[in-house]
């Protein structure tokens, strides 16, 4: 399992249609591992949420800031604390109505304190 950090995905420079880093598209199916903070205002009892840096949230209005993830078994339950996420990641770049709304989406099999 690859120990992720989104320090690192929020420093590449994303331009919307510009090829990422080769590292970054060599990510795309790899099991990872990743800690961060569920996005404030995540609601509950649905099967997705965004994972943040910081506990604020500050910042995830650009899509290379946040990864987008995907529960496989329980809804979600809001956590203020530090979480760790293990999953399958998918990187590329997700459109909707001429915007990018998704860089980084995880498959979460594992999410614990």
């Amino acid at each position: 399992m690859f120990e992720l950090s989104l320090l690192d995905l929020m420093s590449i420079d994303y331009r919307p249609g510009k090829r990422l880093p080769s590292w970054v598209r060599a990510l795309d199916g790899r099991r990872v591992r990743v800690e961060g903070y569920m996005a404030l205002g995540t609601p509950e009892g649905l099967d997705k949420f965004e994972l943040v840096w910081d506990s604020c949230g500050c910042g995830q209005s650009n899509v290379n800031h946040f990864i987008e993830v995907t529960l496989t078994d329980e809804p979600t339950t809001f956590a203020p604390d530090i979480i760790y996420v293990e999953g399958a990641l998918s990187v590329g770049e997700i459109r909707e109505d001429g915007f990018g709304v998704s860089l980084f989406r995880l498959k979460a099999q594992n999410v614990s304190k």
